[in-house]
Formats: C-alpha cells, structure tokens, sequence
C-alpha cells in the first residue's frame, strides 16, 4: 500500500511514490493544482485565488498574493520544468484567458468565480484514497527544498517561496536572490541520470503555450527558446536586440516584457521630444533625485526644452543609477544617425532591449554590447496550434477543417501576424466552404514561381535550331516538330502568361 512518509510529529509528507500516484491520477487541471503547492509551496487558498495575469512563463514565474500578511504583500515564486510543462497542457483547455479571469474557475452553477478550497481538498483525497490533504502537499515542498539544499540558505530560500511571516528573519529574507530561490525549486524535482540524459536528447516535443496580457491574441505560441533567452540576458541585464520580419512576433514578445523598472517607446531616432519624455517618466519616477541632481522642480520642467542633445543625455546618465532603468524600443529599423550617436551614450549606462526587422551594417555601431534574439516563423505545428486557438469561435462554420489549416499555413509560412489577419477575414464570413477557404489569400503570401517564361524560351530556342539544322542541311525531322512547339508558344505565349498570372495582390 502507498503511503505517505512522516519527518517530525504533526508534520506529514508525501513519499516519492505517493506523489507519482497523486500526480497519474490527476487530470490536466489538477495536475497544475497539485504541483502549485508540490512544486511551488503554494497555499490551498493562494492557488484557488490564481489569475492568468499571475502566471510569467517568460521567466517562469508565479506572483502570489500572499494572503497571511497584514498588509498586501506579492511573493515571487519560480516554477520548475515539470509545473511550466503541466501549465502548458493545461492552457489548451482554459477557456477564459483574460489577465483577470481566475486559473481554476468554479462551475457556473456555483456561483463562485473561482474553485473553494474545500472542493480542492476533496478531490485530492479522492484521488488518493482519504491520505492526502492539501497542506501535506506545501509541507513536501518546503521539506525537500531544504533537505535538497541542507545548509542556512536552503532554509532561507524556503521561507522566502512559502512566504512564511516571521518578524526575526524578515531582513534575511531580502538576502535571498531569485537565482537561489530558482536553484531551490529546481533541485525538489528528482530525475534519474537516464532520464535526465533521455530528455536531454530526446526532448519531449511541446508546442509552448502560455498567456500575455497584451497584444492581439491572449496567448503566445512557440518562441520557448527565445523567451527563456531574453529572460536570461534580463535577468543578467544584458543588452539585448531581436531581429525578425515583419509580423513575426517581435512587438508581441516586448508588450509582454515585464521585468524591472521599465520605460517604453515606440521608436527611436535621438531627437529631443524623444530623450525629453524619457526624463518626464524619470521624474515622475525619481521626482527627488531629478530636482536634487538639476536643481529644477517638476513644475519648471519645461525649462530642460532649452537644453542640447548631448546635454539631455549626461542629465539622463546623471539622474540614474546605472542599470536602474530598463529601456523598452519597440522598433529601430528607421534609426536615424542621431539615435545611433544617443544609444552609443545610453549603452553603457541603461538597459536596453530594442527590436527591428534590420540594422544596416553603417548604423549598428551601437550594438556592440548587444546580445542578438533572432525570431523565425513559427514551425508547422506551432502553427497549426495558433490557427486552432484562433479558430475556436466560428470552427462550426469551417467545411473541411484540415484543408483550412494547411491553406493558411501555405499563405502564411508561420508567420503570425499573417495567421491572425487571415483568421480575422475567414471569421467574418458566415460560411467557409472549401471552394471559398482556398478563394482568400493573404496580400503577403509568397510569390508562386511562373516557370512558364523558360519553356517559351526553351520553345522559342528549339525553332531556332530547328531552321539551322534545315539550313545546314542535317536531319531536320525531330526539329520540325519542335520547331512546331515552339511557333505555339509564340503566337499564344502572351495569353497564357496573362493567365497563369497571380490574381492576389
């Protein structure tokens, strides 16, 4: 019989092979239900409350709101792989992805938002035979992440994911950096050495789903390496660049860019208005340190009109720590010279993380200390996922769904602003016939190859040849029939180049 394992009296938890039965008999809901307080040390009534903007799987991260504090408190909480992957399977199901609809919602009929503790504590024990409760699950946690680190900083990593309230150590808390708290949750969960070389050879194909609260679609899809990428190099406050097409999802992947103080601009080319509301939003964020450092009040910020560029930019440098602020630029491909000479200024001091779809080789002199992010279509499933995300409120209306899919993923080539420009026209008709699906075609889609050009020149040539070998008097025989190829090709060739002409812009 399975049974759970027990550290100190009062204080039970889960033997390895209890968790892998609770986790087997889990469906994709409670899977995540579970591994929030196996994995994350999550409170029963913490994880109920979850909202879809609490989850960053950009930096695989949960925000909790800590409800055992006084005052309002938000804990950061890393997630391991096997909660990231659970989460992602589990995103295919949820039908509300709005940043404020809850992660585990209740049944209509409940009259309740979100599932109670009690239904929770319920099915977990159902699944495990009346054993287990949801507190045994947290205790595992913290039990495991400090035995897994067994030294002072393992105990205080755990206070710090469990958000334990305990006013002696509440200034030790602050000592305990996210790559600790990271390193705890990810030695908890236990591989053999053939598993872990299997999923380091044969990683487990996923097409990686996860919410944004902002841009046209309410979930990513793909990008897992890139996204795991840019929130490294965050983390280590790297310059970052990513480069990619038009559409290809790099204004998508920076909306949703959330780590540290940030400062957003759309474009940027070095002019005043630019750098001028730069230092506006320094001010209002540091409005001390502005009029200690310039000697200017708020109200009288319109003096700084009268100052240079090059001036504007030592007051930024001068008001700021270095690396206190990150810059967001959403779109550098029209940098003028100026914006090369300011960013090469900014560089070193700020943060920065800029996209474009190119920088010409006499412009990017400023990206010297970038690390580079570059961003591909999206593979065929990757696609085929979007499509299928994209598609769920007329999917009724589509007459032959698979002939609907691979004709957009023709036109588009995975890149996901065509996906969705398309999936927006297709939504706008009342029926979507095969005859019609094929009929629509994406102003961008790629240019079909005409061939037919050669083989009239090839015609064309053979005539040629054919009048030679009469003049020199060879074995003209097979030329006469090609030659007669060929003058049908000239008399018709222009209608039939006029025919297999694209009809789509």
């Amino acid at each position: 019989m399975i049974t759970s394992g027990q550290i100190v009296p009062n204080i039970k938890v889960l033997s390895p092979s209890m968790q892998d039965y609770l986790l087997s008999n889990c469906n994709a809901q409670y899977r995540v239900i579970v591994l929030m307080m196996l994995d994350a040390g999550l409170r029963v009534s913490e994880t109920v409350q979850l909202q879809v903007k609490h989850i960053n799987t950009m930096s695989k991260t949960i925000f909790v709101n800590s409800l055992k504090k006084r005052k309002a408190k938000v804990r950061e909480v890393p997630m391991s792989e096997r909660l990231v992957d659970a989460l992602t399977d589990y995103w295919k199901k949820l039908k509300n992805k709005n940043p404020d609809a809850y992660l585990f919602p209740a049944a209509k009929s409940s009259g309740i938002p979100h599932k109670s503790r009690k239904s929770v504590w319920r099915r977990i024990k159902a699944y495990t035979d009346g054993i287990v409760h949801p507190h045994m699950l947290r205790h595992t946690c913290a039990s495991r992440i400090v035995g897994e680190q067994n030294d002072f900083n393992g105990l205080m990593a755990a206070k710090e994911i469990l958000g334990h309230e305990d006013v002696r150590t509440t200034q030790i808390y602050t000592h305990i950096s996210r790559e600790q708290k990271i390193q705890a949750i990810n030695g908890i969960e236990r591989r053999s050495w053939i598993n872990r070389v299997g999923r380091k050879l044969f990683p487990p194909q996923r097409v990686h789903i996860v919410p944004v609260a902002n841009g046209l679609t309410t979930f990513h899809v793909g990008r897992k390496n890139e996204m795991e990428k840019l929130a490294d190099l965050a983390t280590k406050k790297v310059n970052t660049i990513i480069l990619g097409a038009q559409g290809i999802g790099k204004t998508h992947l920076l909306d949703n860019y959330n780590l540290g103080d940030i400062i957003r601009l759309d474009e940027f080319r070095g002019s005043k208005t630019i750098l001028l509301g730069i230092l506006e939003e320094i001010r209002d964020k540091r409005p001390e340190r502005m009029e200690m450092t310039t000697g200017i009040e708020s109200e009288r910020f319109y003096e700084l009109k009268r100052k240079s560029t090059k001036l504007l930019v030592e007051l930024m440098i001068a008001v700021t720590k270095k690396q206190e602020f990150t810059i967001i630029i959403d779109d550098l491909t029209r940098i003028t010279p100026t914006g090369v000479a300011v960013l090469e200024k900014l560089k070193n001091h700020f943060h920065i993380i800029c996209a474009a779809r190119q920088i010409p080789v006499s412009k990017g002199s400023f990206l010297s200390n970038f690390e580079r992010i570059d961003l591909k279509p999206l593979s065929r499933a990757e696609s085929m996922e979007l499509i299928g995300g994209l598609a769920k409120s007329f999917h009724d209306r589509i007459s032959d769904w698979e002939a609907f899919k691979n004709h957009i993923w023709e036109c588009t080539d995975g890149n996901p602003l065509f996906i969705y420009e398309m999936m927006e026209r297709y939504q706008k008709e009342p029926d979507l016939s095969e005859v019609f699906i094929k009929d629509i075609r994406h102003s961008a889609a790629k240019k079909e190859i005409n061939f037919l050009p050669f083989f009239i020149g090839i015609m064309a040539l053979m005539s040629v040849m054919r009048y030679w070998g009469r003049i020199t008097g060879t074995d003209s025989g097979p030329w006469y029939f090609l030659a007669a190829i060929g003058m049908v090709f000239l008399f018709f060739g222009r209608e039939i180049i006029k025919s297999t002409k694209r009809k789509y812009v």
